[in-house]
């Protein structure tokens, strides 16, 4: 796919810690993630939920693995993610406002997102303005810098 479109962005999401997983099967899918490169990932460890048919199972993987486990998941994604978002540092691109930045938010007048940055689930873009822009309204902005999930940007309208 990512021949066909290249800046196409791919998300899935992953549970850990599903009863009877071994290490093995852990370790295989750190490889996938490797492999697939993808470009955001949603992780939850697994717990027992009313009306599933997972309750039936001995839930044999004990809390501190599956924490353990979501923890090692993400911090080989926030790699990846981090190495995926370079390639678009130096593009111009139209970046939606959300809201104005708060003052902790260094160098930042507004907060938004790009295309390919989905509303509360991603990072954000933060964005160096001149002037005022509404939110909910785009501003055309150069990508100068990429911090694991979030860009930073300075406007360029």
């Amino acid at each position: 796919m990512r021949g066909a479109i290249p800046d196409l962005a791919i998300r899935t999401t992953c549970l850990v810690g599903f009863p009877g997983e071994t290490d093995g099967d852990f370790r295989e899918l750190l490889a996938f993630l490797e492999e697939a490169q993808f470009d955001r990932l949603g992780a939850f460890s697994y717990s027992p939920q009313e009306g599933t048919r997972a309750t039936q199972y001995l839930d044999d993987v004990p809390d501190a693995v599956k924490r353990d486990r979501l923890e090692e998941l993400l911090e080989v994604q926030r790699a990846i993610s981090a190495e995926r978002l370079a390639r678009f540092v130096g593009r111009d691109v139209p970046v939606l406002v959300d809201r104005l930045a708060d003052p902790d938010e260094e160098r930042a007048t507004h907060v938004g997102r790009v295309a390919w940055q989905a509303d509360d689930v991603d990072g954000v873009t933060y964005v160096e303005q001149g002037g005022w822009a509404e939110s909910g309204s785009f501003v055309q902005a150069r990508l100068t810098a990429s911090e694991d999930y979030d860009f930073r940007a300075v406007a360029l309208t």
